[in-house]
Formats: C-alpha cells, structure tokens, sequence
C-alpha cells in the first residue's frame, strides 16, 4: 500500500503556493509516497483564496526528491488539450517522471460559473477525446487529430515526457456510474468516488468495481486509490485499510485541509507520517 496527501488547492493554507510548497517537503520527509491537489479555479463555500495546481506543483517538483505529485482530479474540458499537454510534459521532466495526472469530469456548478459547457454526456465525449489527443501529444511522433470537438494539423510534441510510454494517469468517477470505469479502464490508475457522500465506498463496491473494469480492458499493474476524509489514527482505521487493501486498494489518500485546522494542526498530521494510519 503507498499513501498519499489530498489537499484542496484552495483555503488558507492551500491557497498559498508557498505553504503548499513547504508541505510538500514535510511529506516527502516523513515518508509518504505522494502529494496531489485538486484543480478547481474558484471555491465558493468559504475559502477564496485559490492557486493553480500545475503552477504550485512546479514549486513542489523543484522542492522534492522521490515524492509522486499530481492533480485529483483534473476536469481536462476546461483546458485545451494541447495546452494542458504542454504543461504536464513540461512538470513531468521536471519532477523527472513523478507527475500523475488525474482526470474527471469536472463539476457542472463551477462551469456555470464560466458560462462553459455543463452537460454531462457532452464533457464525457470531450474528455475522451482529449485522451487520445494527450497520448498522441504526448507521444513525440507526428500527430494529427479530427474529432468532434477539437481538430488538430500534423504536429509533433517535443519534449517528450520522462515515462513511457506516456505520463502516468488516473481516472476518476463515481461508482456505480459505469460509463467513467470503462474509460479509466484503459488508463493506469482509478479514483473511485460514491455517489453519495454519507455512505462511502465499502470493500465489496472496489471488489465488483475492478471485476467490472477487467471486463472493458484493465491489466496490471494498476493503481486502485481509496480516499480518506479522517486524518485521524484508529485502530478502526487500521482495520479498515487492510479490508480495503484485501479488495485491491493499492493507493491510499488522506485529506488534509483548512477543514481539519490551523496550518500547524495539518503540517502536525503530515510529519507524523503514514506511521499515523
């Protein structure tokens, strides 16, 4: 099992990119195996200050050694997808292969906001085709692409990115919707969700999760992530990550945020270490 922080990219302490930075290296010192934020561009529900993700994890990737670092999740429709090609390319040969990138959706409420597109069923068709725009972006071959939604002449990507044969990548969903499992399928890693908040992913929904995802192409090796939102040590919890592991969780997450406390009560949860859980 490799555990990993979770932390919004906004808040008190996550809307500062200095403070992210410094964090980071606490996790990295304390022996966790990876620091992922999430990609919103603006929070509503008390905590403004926001930062983009990519940008702060150029600071954290300059700042760390061996930590793995990425985004959970990135709404890949809000970006161009050459654009957001260019700067995962550019942060993985900076972190020098450590970048995963976690993608999604997104949710409907903030593209409101921005008057972008907030149907479902037509973001999941740009979501696609925005992974096979990365793969051949990615790729460092002359690439040329005509979609329903975005059109591309011959190009050719170059740098490539450090890992091959393309950047690492999680997709997220929410189980049982199975529409997002049969893509992440085909992917390297999935972050499950539930549907409904107060009744969390058990064992048993990762068990029919990854026995329905090896039916639409799933191979090992591959990344199964569980999130937790208690940063609090148990003997409960230790049990609960061993029946997760035994169903095929291979990634742990914990949130920590300005939900939790004071900067210092969240930096005090990241240096005690995954020895905590």
């Amino acid at each position: 099992m490799k555990f990993g922080i979770y932390a919004p990219n906004f808040g008190n302490t996550f809307g500062n990119p200095k403070l992210i930075t410094t964090l980071a290296i606490e996790a990295e010192k304390s022996g966790w195996d990876g620091f992922f934020l999430w990609d919103h561009i603006i929070n509503t529900e008390g905590f403004p200050d926001t930062v983009d993700p990519f940008i702060a994890l150029t600071s954290v990737a300059e700042n760390t050694e061996n930590i793995h670092i990425g985004t959970s999740v990135t709404p890949v429709t809000r970006r161009r997808p050459w654009k957001l090609a260019r700067e995962t390319v550019t942060l993985d040969i900076l972190s020098e292969g450590r970048l995963i990138l976690g993608i999604g959706l997104g949710g409907p409420s903030e593209f409101s906001l921005m008057n972008e597109e907030t149907d479902l069923r037509i973001l999941a068709e740009m979501a696609d085709e925005h992974q096979e725009i990365l793969n051949g972006l990615w790729s460092g071959e002359d690439f040329s692409y005509a979609g329903k939604y975005y059109k591309i002449d011959k190009v050719k990507f170059l740098p490539r990115p450090v890992q091959r044969p393309r950047i690492k990548i999680w997709g997220a969903g929410t189980w049982p919707k199975k529409g997002p499992f049969r893509r992440a399928a085909k992917l390297d890693g999935v972050i499950p969700l539930s549907v409904n908040y107060t009744n969390p992913l058990k064992p048993d929904d990762y068990r029919n999760m990854i026995e329905y995802m090896k039916k639409h192409g799933l191979r090992h090796p591959y990344d199964v992530v569980e999130i937790s939102f208690d940063a609090t040590k148990s003997d409960d919890k230790k049990r609960a990550i061993q029946d997760f592991q035994d169903a095929g969780v291979n990634w742990w997450l914990e949130l920590v945020s300005d939900w939790n406390g004071s900067y210092d009560k969240i930096k005090d949860v990241i240096m005690q270490g995954p020895s905590q859980i």
